[in-house]
């Protein structure tokens, strides 16, 4: 399946998500502490890798408690 870009922002709207040479970046548009067990930066070669690792850090999230 072929995701966009709008697609992807509509799913994570609290990160911003940049095309780079080699693939894609996203960046919490609200950082986290760097000791929450969080990820403040996500990657992927493709949108859809991209996709994937956001649904993972959305997993974590929802088991860690931010201060």
């Amino acid at each position: 399946m072929n995701l966009t870009l709008q697609q992807v922002l509509s799913r994570f709207p609290g990160w911003q998500i940049i095309g780079m040479a080699d693939g894609w970046v996203a960046i919490r548009a609200n950082l986290v502490p760097r000791d929450s067990g969080l990820s403040n930066v996500r990657c992927g070669a493709t949108l859809e890798e991209l996709t994937g690792n956001l649904q993972a850090e959305s997993r974590l999230q929802s088991r860690v408690k931010l201060q």
